[in-house]
């Protein structure tokens, strides 16, 4: 396959893909996005992705000037247009940025939002994230609450996660696990961190109107029914740094991951905390109940496949 991208209807090879100077999104971070996954050509959550981008827009007052099916008709030709080869899955990433206009923070400079998609392969992960496990280091800075930005609002901005990565790297670790401003934990820099709790998989409860917040993740969505149909119990409730030490084992989780072990978590103010390599008994079983479950969405589908 080709990596291609759409710029406003305008197809051309990814590498070969211009916005304008003047476009929010370059220069405010004032955009929102999502990312699809496809199996067997069928776009998983399609909808519920697309349900999401509503949702953000909602929530950063932006008015699409695309309407939904708009969106996935561009989405549709880009994918065609990137020709995925027999066995091939593509990764989608779309963007829509509250578009170009003068030089001007106010949002009523802009004349209407612009859709940028980019289609490409899946990413491919490191093997030892899922044979060893991935480790993540809880920074200094913490997640940006609701009442300032709602982590609800899937934004182009990622300069608070990108702080938080760097000083992961800085400490040696993989990816960082934010806290809230009041201590809770919250996710990932752009994935779900789910505990193993006495038999019992949990998750940070997303908290409106409060300091505390995190996505809504639609793989955490999918982890949830892979549990329902295991017999796991699954909860989110309110979690400060010591139900990382009640637990017995730790995973992240997102579209392109799937469900990906945690081997350790640390941080200044956090005794080290190791867990199974390759994940706990429960993990593993969790990641090959996920996988059965998108078979299944997947297989009652097939006419929503794109290519």
């Amino acid at each position: 396959m080709k990596a291609m991208a759409s710029v406003d209807g305008v197809i051309t090879p990814a590498a070969e893909a211009r916005i304008s100077l003047f476009d929010r999104g370059f220069l405010y971070g004032d955009s929102i996005y999502e990312v699809v996954r496809t199996y067997q050509g069928v776009p998983f959550f399609h909808e519920e992705h697309l349900d999401r981008l509503e949702n953000s827009a909602r929530l950063a007052r932006m008015k699409l000037s695309q309407t939904r099916q708009e969106i996935k008709d561009a989405i549709s030709t880009t994918v065609r247009a990137s020709n995925p080869g027999p066995g091939e899955d593509v990764f989608v990433r779309y963007t829509v940025t509250r578009g170009g206009g003068a030089l001007d923070i106010s949002p009523s400079a802009s004349p209407g939002t612009s859709l940028v998609i980019l289609v490409k392969e899946i990413p491919n992960w490191n093997p030892v994230f899922y044979s060893h496990g991935v480790r993540l280091w809880i920074p200094s800075i913490r997640r940006n609450p609701p009442l300032a930005l709602d982590p609800n609002i899937k934004s182009g901005n990622y300069l608070n996660s990108v702080i938080a990565v760097a000083e992961a790297q800085e400490e040696g670790y993989h990816d960082a696990f934010l806290l809230s401003i009041d201590h809770k934990l919250t996710e990932a820099s752009n994935s779900n961190v789910g505990l193993v709790i006495g038999g019992e998989v949990v998750f940070p409860l997303h908290e409106p109107g409060t300091l505390t917040g995190n996505l809504r993740g639609l793989t955490k969505q999918a982890v949830a029914e892979a549990c329902r149909r295991l017999g796991v119990k699954y909860t989110e409730r309110p979690l400060d740094v010591t139900a990382i030490a009640q637990a017995d084992e730790a995973f992240v989780c997102s579209a392109t991951r799937e469900v990906m072990p945690v081997k350790e978590i640390a941080g200044t103010q956090l005794s080290t905390r190791a867990f199974p390599a390759g994940g706990g008994p429960l993990v593993r079983t969790l990641r090959e109940e996920y996988k059965k479950f998108v078979a299944d969405w997947v297989a009652a589908r097939r006419e929503e496949a794109l290519f």
